[in-house]
């Protein structure tokens, strides 16, 4: 039982710290990472349906 626990607990720590360096490291968004002349994406703003 003690295993088991230690498990779940590792995972959950494994899981916040990725997701931790994962969002502050290494995403952004598309209108910065594609920049090149075949993938045009602008800043499309905070709402895209229109209201």
């Amino acid at each position: 039982m003690k295993a088991f626990l230690f498990a779940v607990i590792f995972a959950v720590v494994a899981a916040v710290g990725a997701s931790f360096v994962l969002n502050t490291t290494f995403q952004q968004p598309s209108y910065a990472a594609y920049t090149s002349d075949g993938a045009r994406v602008d800043n499309p703003g905070s709402n895209l349906i229109g209201n």
